[in-house]
């Protein structure tokens, strides 16, 4: 009887045992089907976002020029961060009329009654090295920039210096942005010199900046004297650097990405007579400037500046070391010239990998009547782009410039620029 059941039991226990293995498989190919299911649903989420939510703008202009690029740590030790960053830029130009600037748009050197002249220029002066770090100290975190390019002025790609720069808690000094300017508002262009009308100067200075709640900051700085005056060699009258320069700044955040700034300046422009006497032509200005957030999904923006002042152009884009700060008239009296400027760019996001920026800027000097008919009485400069990212570390873009500028006997000259650049970063 044994011998009958014991076959019997062993079959049943195998049917039991092979249907417990083809359940086991069934439900492993089950749970294979939904591990598969849910990495497609991962991937489709993770595409999502890739296109639709915003990443770090890292190769903006204005990060790029507020030193928020980032680069490598090559030290970090005794609560001390050292980084060292920066990019290699080549750019593409072609001009189709003339221009005396040949790699940066600058409009004040389109020669009036210019003619078509197409010249092609090709420069890797926007080239840039950052180094810079950050301490964690008893009075503060204790920040240093130190920065060259190789936009020399004498044309050269010899290295500049750019920023020289310290901080700790509210204490800043060394040569940085003037506090009278605004850097977030520098547009996302390829353009190396940027809008005419900006207020774009870097200075030696002492800042004092003092928090006023938790979206506002009032900055006050004492900047490096200096005037940039015309006055001819032979009227015994010339400059002098006796008062610094005298900056407030108030800044208003209204989200992280939106803020609204108002700075006020005087400036002093000392000069001495043919007698050796001191005498004191007083200068002064506004700047009103703001980033405005459109899209909180896309991270559009419009940025602009208003300014207005008297005897200050030298810390415009377009007039600096043109004399325009003050003027000597017939009658040997020094006269500060008004001037204003507007500005206003759009930067559109088509994804996190591809950008637009659209806008146009106008630097105005209220001229007076006894100067030269070939003296400045204003520009115009425009400008469109398209630029891709392809990574982290690459921006590359196609970008068309335009560009006028009228005398004061009311000749003009105009330019069209194409450029085309390559950017990577470390």
């Amino acid at each position: 009887m044994k011998k009958i059941l014991l076959p019997g039991v062993c079959a049943v226990m195998l049917s039991s045992l092979a249907a417990q293995a083809q359940t086991q498989d069934t439900t492993i190919l089950s749970l294979q089907r939904r591990v598969d299911s849910l990495e497609q649903r991962f991937h489709r989420a993770q595409v999502f976002l890739e296109r639709n939510i915003p990443q770090d703008r890292t190769q903006t202009r204005a990060a790029i020029e507020g030193n928020r690029y980032g680069g490598f740590v090559v030290a970090d030790m005794n609560n001390t961060r050292l980084t060292i960053g920066g990019y290699v830029q080549a750019d593409f130009i072609y001009d189709f009329k003339q221009i005396g600037s040949t790699d940066a748009f600058v409009t004040n050197s389109i020669p009036a009654d210019n003619v078509s002249e197409g010249r092609l220029t090709f420069s890797p002066r926007q080239t840039r090295l950052t180094i810079s770090s950050s301490s964690n100290t008893t009075k503060g975190e204790l920040k240093t920039i130190f920065e060259l390019d190789l936009f020399n002025s004498n044309g050269t790609s010899t290295p500049r210096l750019r920023h020289a720069w310290g901080q700790i808690g509210r204490w800043g000094a060394g040569q940085y942005w003037s506090t009278f300017m605004d850097i977030d508002v520098f547009p996302n262009i390829l353009d190396y010199e940027g809008p005419n009308a900006m207020v774009f100067v870097r200075q030696i200075q002492l800042r004092y900046t003092q928090p006023l709640s938790k979206n506002t900051t009032l900055a006050l700085a004492v900047e490096n004297p200096g005037s940039d005056t015309k006055f001819p060699a032979d009227s015994g009258i010339s400059s002098r650097t006796v008062y610094p320069d005298v900056v407030a700044q108030f800044r208003y955040n209204i989200t992280p990405s939106s803020h609204l700034q108002l700075a006020g300046l005087f400036h002093p422009i000392t000069y001495k007579d043919a007698a050796t006497k001191n005498n004191n032509e007083i200068g002064w200005g506004a700047n009103l400037t703001g980033v405005i957030e459109l899209s909180q999904r896309t991270k559009d923006n419009f940025v602009f500046q208003a300014t207005y002042g008297q005897g200050i152009a030298r810390y415009f884009n377009d007039l600096g070391g043109l004399g325009y700060d003050a003027i000597l008239k017939p009658n040997d009296v020094v006269k500060s010239l008004p001037v204003y400027a507007l500005m206003g760019f759009y930067d559109h996001w088509w994804g996190n990998k591809w950008s637009s920026t659209v806008g146009w800027s106008h630097m105005h000097v209220t001229y007076d009547k006894s100067q030269a008919g070939t003296d400045y009485a204003y520009t115009d400069y425009a400008v469109a782009n398209l630029l891709f990212y392809p990574g982290k570390f690459v921006k590359v873009g196609l970008e068309y410039l335009y560009g006028k500028h009228k005398t004061v006997d009311a000749r003009s000259g105009d330019d069209h620029r194409l450029q085309f650049s390559m950017l990577y970063k470390f």
